[in-house]
């Protein structure tokens, strides 16, 4: 039997929803003997997701997933193996965590005008450092008002997360919050100061496959890998990118990017039985 990995995961101190406890419980049920917790700008949920994952020989790699731009582009990079206990990133993702948390403090009065009220204490008493819109939404339900509020919005009782992000939160939205960023350079000189690998997060997401010249680019200034494997890659996708990796000479990763409550996520239920990542990965990243 193929060992099964998963290297996109978020928990609670991001957008996620569960502990890395609570995610390390849920890799054992699906028998994963390796996994990486990629918060968003943050590594506070290493050292819980390493001891959980301890307990039952599960392999970790210390992971973060970083907003980045590049020429007017918005990316997301991942830094795996990463030095937790660099002060510097520790710094440097403080910084981005406190510029969040003033974005966010400035977003009350425009979610008003649309009718929505954001109970920032209890916002912020949330386990999250960086705290993502996912937590914002999650909040925002919490109150009957602001319900009524989306489901009149939205036409409709239930909705999901993308829908409210789309119609609230989007580039064109009334309550647009674009995520605290790093350039590129900044990025990938902190991930390899750090003595980590630069992947670029499901560029399905956010490039065209026209657009692959932008992964030439990146490695110059250090990506080794691309992550194929992906929720947000449909089939074409993961063929193109999977063949991508393979010309350039490049690390070809993957991961469920599960949060445990947005749409989606139930693909860990079977992500594994159809992309069978190999448990080489985990070593090629071990390597660097």
């Amino acid at each position: 039997m193929q060992k099964a990995i998963d290297l996109q995961m978020h928990s609670h101190y991001s957008d996620g929803s569960k502990s890395p406890t609570e995610l390390v419980q849920l890799l054992v049920k699906k028998k994963i003997v390796v996994a990486a917790l990629t918060d968003h700008n943050t590594i506070h949920g290493q050292y819980e997701f390493q001891a959980a994952a301890k307990k039952y020989n599960i392999k970790t790699i210390n992971g973060v997933e970083l907003y980045i731009t590049y020429r007017k582009r918005s990316l997301h990079l991942l830094g795996y193996n990463i030095d937790i206990n660099r002060a510097e990133l520790h710094d440097a993702l403080r910084e981005s965590q406190v510029r969040r948390k003033k974005s966010i403090e400035r977003l009350v009065p425009r979610l008003k005008r649309v009718g929505l009220t954001l109970n920032i204490s209890e916002l912020f008493a949330q386990p999250a450092t960086y705290t993502g819109i996912a937590n914002v939404v999650r909040i925002l339900e919490q109150d009957p008002k602001n319900l009524r509020v989306l489901q009149r919005a939205l036409k409709k009782p239930q909705f999901d997360f993308f829908e409210v992000y789309n119609m609230f939160f989007s580039r064109n939205a009334p309550c647009h919050l674009p995520e605290t960023a790093l350039t590129a350079n900044d990025a990938f000189g902190l991930i390899k100061r750090s003595k980590g690998v630069a992947v670029l997060a499901h560029p399905g997401w956010q490039l065209t496959f026209h657009e692959d010249g932008v992964i030439k680019e990146l490695m110059k200034i250090g990506l080794k890998g691309i992550e194929c494997f992906s929720s947000h890659h449909n089939w074409d996708q993961t063929a193109h990118y999977l063949n991508v990796s393979r010309q350039l000479g490049i690390i070809a990763t993957g991961g469920s990017d599960y949060h445990g409550d947005l749409p989606g996520d139930s693909i860990i239920e079977n992500y594994h039985e159809y992309t069978s990542l190999p448990y080489e990965i985990y070593e090629k990243i071990k390597a660097f």
